[in-house]
């Protein structure tokens, strides 16, 4: 079965029109933030690994040779740069835009790119999971929050509501690209769709996922925000 990474890059903000995104700046060893977010898995596992980006943000800052020279200096040589000419409304959206362009089949795992974990990764439907008390910082209504019964089977899945101690980590497995688009294709128009729900439909229709719990998480996105928020302070 070939199983892809998918890296969705192509969130679209006013703030980025004149600023480069976050999440291509340099940590202090010179790594994209995006590209440090996948190195805590196994790589070698992917048959390919896909960043997707706006056109109109590579044209502006050069991401996707900023990106391919990262490529270049990790030695992944499946990993391949999308661009998008147009932004997509949601994050299932660029997922699904890019399976569609790509024409990727079998199973597909989807990282967010503000935050890093390291976890073993197998083709199957799950979610990375981690506990909510083992953060320093946090924001508990930018997370969205996993039920997990006592055989280890994910019961539910919502946005910023606490109904566990786990939340989502940033990573989604489905094991089946076909039925990922399927199931976008019957609820795009609900509305602003987050993953969460298209396993929460899934989950309806007794698909089975498991958690994968993660270790060495760190979440930049939530500290980009405090650290704006300080900053906004101070104006």
């Amino acid at each position: 079965m070939k199983f892809s990474l998918i890296v969705p890059v192509a969130a679209d903000k006013p703030e980025y029109n004149d600023t480069l995104p976050y999440v291509f700046g340099l940590d202090e060893e010179g790594t994209i933030i995006c590209v440090k977010a996948v190195v805590g898995m196994d790589l070698s596992l992917f048959d390919n690994i896909y960043f997707t980006i706006l056109r109109k943000h590579d044209e502006r800052f050069a991401l996707k040779r900023m990106l391919q020279l990262q490529f270049e200096r990790f030695s992944l040589t499946q990993a391949k740069v999308v661009v998008l000419d147009e932004p997509t409304a949601s994050q299932p959206e660029t997922v699904y835009r890019t399976i569609c362009r790509e024409k990727i089949t079998g199973a597909i795992f989807i990282k967010d790119s503000d935050c890093y974990f390291e976890c073993e990764v197998r083709p199957k439907n799950g979610v990375a999971i981690y506990p909510l008390e083992e953060l320093s910082v946090v924001d508990p209504r930018n997370k969205s929050y996993v039920a997990v019964d006592d055989m280890f089977y994910i019961t539910n899945i919502i946005e910023k509501r606490v109904v566990s101690h786990y939340f989502n980590a940033g990573g989604y497995c489905f094991e089946d690209s076909a039925e990922f688009c399927s199931y976008y294709e019957q609820l795009r128009d609900l509305g602003h769709l987050y993953l969460s729900h298209i396993i929460y439909a899934m989950l309806l229709d007794k698909r089975e996922f498991r958690p994968i719990l993660v270790k060495g998480y760190k979440d930049w996105g939530t500290m980009y925000l405090y650290k704006m928020d300080v900053i906004n302070q101070f104006r």
